[in-house]
């Protein structure tokens, strides 16, 4: 039986040899003009059934093909069409390497469909322009975290990748309940948080499982976004779809008791690899370093590609999250000493509850209608729902004991978003040396808020000997505090083009015309109010290529957000614009393999609602601030293997104006912005070996420096500065990859931020967390 069994394979082996020296196989890669590899690619023989799509990083392979003469042909949806003769020898590969160029844009997705995982430079962007640009022909400041960063950094939460990226610093978000960051001084509230190019208003942490890259244009947005904070907006590009089959299960703990399986799964259903699909999901339980504050989630988020030609496609994905959280407002301070108590030491009570569901649909249908002109139509709908039943702080007493009122809350939030845009594309050019990227859209949405608090007094609190389940929460004290439905209604136009001239002079030019209405219906008063608001928010942007890498460029924008409330003639207040002025300098370092955008940015907010000088109750827009600095950030692969991101800022954020007069002590002219120090920096470098019995293991590491900034808008008292160091040693081939990272690595005491004198977030001690994962 073995004699015959070892005669069986000795045969198969021969006839398998002999097929092999009479057919070839076609090894590739197929990448943008920028030397990045495209997934996603339709690579086939012409006039035969060969064929293959490229996977993460842009690779092919086409085995078992004949040898002869052939054409190959490579095509993918936002690209030229490219053909390549070649030919094939029987028992030998033939490698082939093909550009494609963009026709024109990529449809404007904004969204990452063609980007190399594993690259830290991600050296194009959508959110800026709303199309497929170089981020070094952009004249404006945008940092891209890349979801190779996202994964040596462990992200699980927004903010840990945030911190690398310049003139942001961090928030406590609604209780430690949501992303909420400032960048440039300004809060980025949940209106600033975009996905794929739609604004995204949940109420709790965003999932970070099937994200693909995040993207961060500093400045108003309103030129293509309509509302936005002046300081800048995220823009988070999701995974999708791929026609490449790959599986991903991985498994992440920390010290903490964190439990969090998760899955990325691709792949086409059909051979034609029209019907693509892309699947992640997480299941996560943790208890924390905060006492009482345990989470739970579960997300899953499915998504399909249908290309339906070569020139029209559409793409669905959807997601549905549940999470259960306490909120936690952190510690508090008594005459500028904040309660000396352990990282640990909470406020709230054991049976407060927080239960959090979201849920997103999208579509993206894009068609081509030449290699000039092409259209947009994209759908979002998100909705989001918070229960919570709390005890949590209100007002310190006033005998300089660290006791502080609590108040028992039952709240429950409703928020519905749905929105539409439809774009047309064109690219033309005038004369021989201009060329234009052009882009005209009409966006249209409706948001609607329900909120219903119930509010009445606890007891009273002692910080350093605390008690807790003194006393049952009594449901029949709670009395009503809100309850009202916004309803929000708006309709945008907006033009942009891209010019280059003579290629190295790039002009970039904008406006947007905005019809915002908000109706109000207060159920307590038993009224409904009405407001409108227009606005028109141009920008103009520079960019000239001095000589090779390098760049210098600056800009003018405008934003706004709408004027809430009335004044005491009973005129709507007009609404709060403000104005940015950057100038700054891109250099391509190392043949651009890593990225240096230095920037300055000049940014007043104006028409500012503040108290009115006389009146108690009223208020009047005679406010101003204004955040002014500096920005460097240094992205990319100084070596082969040895990665960087490392950023400094200098930021400037004070009160420029307001209704007082100058000897009122009451003025707060001069004050600085809640949370933002004038330094700060952060560094994280990882190295990777690239050859021999070790490749793919690496280490690496870094710092987060905040300066000393003030803990509340009064300028009460300034929250101590601190330094952060991070570690990580990792392995990744391409069967198995772990992680395995260090947060805080000398246990040191920092407070992270902070909303109000009675509202200060202790971080986190040391933090072990490690993943293991393995692809199929």
């Amino acid at each position: 039986m073995q004699r015959t069994l070892t005669l069986f394979f000795i045969l198969v082996l021969l006839t398998q040899q002999a097929f092999a020296q009479s057919t070839g196989r076609i090894e590739g890669r197929i990448q943008s003009e920028r030397g990045e590899g495209i997934a996603g690619i339709s690579v086939g023989l012409e006039g035969t059934s060969y064929g293959s799509t490229t996977d993460d990083e842009g690779k092919f392979l086409i085995r078992n093909i004949p040898a002869g003469s052939y054409t190959l042909v490579a095509s993918g949806i936002g690209y030229t069409l490219q053909k390549q003769s070649l030919e094939v020898t029987g028992g030998k590969a033939a490698f082939v390497n093909v550009d494609l160029a963009t026709s024109a844009h990529s449809l404007g997705e904004i969204q990452v469909t063609a980007h190399r995982s594993g690259d830290y430079l991600q050296r194009t962007a959508t959110t800026a322009t709303k199309m497929e640009a170089p981020i070094k022909s952009v004249p404006q400041s945008v940092q891209v975290v890349s979801r190779r960063a996202l994964d040596q950094l462990q992200v699980l939460r927004l903010e840990d990748a945030m911190r690398n990226v310049s003139g942001v610093s961090m928030e406590t978000g609604f209780g430690g309940r949501s992303d909420i960051f400032q960048i440039r001084g300004f809060r980025t509230d949940m209106q600033s948080v975009f996905k794929n190019g739609f604004r995204n208003t949940v109420r709790t942490y965003r999932e970070s499982a099937n994200i693909q890259q995040i993207e961060v244009m500093k400045g108003p947005a309103s030129v293509l976004y309509g509302v936005s904070d002046p300081g800048g907006m995220v823009n988070i590009s999701t995974k999708k779809p791929t026609a490449h089959t790959f599986q991903d299960i991985q498994f992440t703990t920390n010290n903490f008791g964190l439990v969090r399986p998760a899955i990325d799964l691709g792949g086409a259903f059909n051979e034609r690899k029209t019907l693509k699909y892309r699947l992640n999901a997480a299941y996560e339980r943790a208890d924390s370093y905060r006492d009482f504050v345990k989470t739970k989630r579960f997300f899953v988020a499915p998504a399909l590609t249908y290309d339906f030609s070569d020139r029209t496609s559409l793409t669905v994905e959807t997601e549905f999250l549940n999470h259960e959280q306490p909120s936690d407002r952190g510690i508090f301070s008594v005459n500028g000493q904040i309660a000396p108590v352990s990282r640990s030491r909470v406020v709230i009570e054991p049976s407060n509850t927080g239960e959090f569901k979201n849920r997103l649909a999208q579509y993206n249908l894009q068609h081509k209608f030449s290699e000039a002109l092409s259209f947009r139509h994209a759908f979002n709908y998100n909705y989001a729902t918070e229960t919570r039943d709390v005890v949590e702080q209100t007002t310190v007493l006033k005998d300089g004991s660290f006791r502080i009122n609590r108040q028992h809350q039952d709240q429950d939030t409703y928020d519905r978003n749905i929105a539409t845009q439809n774009e047309l594309y064109a690219n033309f050019n005038t004369g021989a040396l201009v060329e234009h990227k052009a882009v005209g859209g009409i966006e249209v949405s409706r948001s609607v808020f329900d909120i219903w608090v119930k509010r009445a007094p606890y007891d009273v609190f002692d910080i350093l000997n605390p008690q807790y389940n003194t006393k049952p929460k009594d449901y029949s004290l709670l009395k009503y505090a809100q309850d009202y439905q916004d309803r929000v209604d708006v309709l945008g136009f907006y033009l942009q083009d891209f010019i280059t001239i003579n290629q190295r002079l790039k002009v970039l030019l904008g406006g947007r015309y905005d019809f915002w209405k908000q109706e109000k219906e207060d159920r307590l008063k038993n009224e409904t109010t009405e407001q409108n608001n227009k606005a028109f928010n141009p920008r103009l942007g520079v960019l000239y290529e001095v000589y090779g890498p390098v760049s210098v460029y600056a800009n003018f924008s405008k934003g706004f957000q709408p004027g809430i409330g009335q004044t005491l003639e009973g005129e709507a207040f007009k609404p709060i614009t403000s104005v940015q002025y950057e100038g700054g300098t891109k250099i391509g370092l190392l043949n651009d393999r890593v990225n240096l955008t230095a920037a300055y940015f000049d940014i007043t907010r104006q028409n500012v609602v503040v108290p009115h000088p006389t009146q108690s109750g009223a208020s009047v827009q005679l406010g101003e601030v204004q955040s002014k600095g500096i920005e460097t950030d240094i992205t990319g692969e100084v070596l082969p293997g040895l990665n960087v991101i490392a950023t400094y800022t200098y930021t400037d954020a004070r009160v420029t104006k307001d209704a007082l007069s100058g000897d009122d002590p009451k003025r707060t002219v001069g004050r600085r912005f809640r949370g933002v120090g004038y330094n700060n920096s952060s560094l994280w470098t990882t190295y990777e070996l690239q050859n021999g019995f070790l490749k793919g293991l690496g280490i690496g590491g870094g710092f987060t420096y905040v300066e000393d900034r003030p803990v509340d808008d009064a300028n009460s008292f300034m929250l101590p500065g601190y330094t952060r160091y991070d570690a990580t040693m990792f392995y990744n081939n391409k069967r198995f990859h772990a992680a395995l990272n260090v947060k805080n690595l000398t246990n040191v005491k920092y407070y992270e931020g902070s909303q109000s004198v009675t509202v200060i977030m202790p971080g986190a001690p040391t933090t072990v967390q490690g993943t293991v994962g393995v692809r199929f």
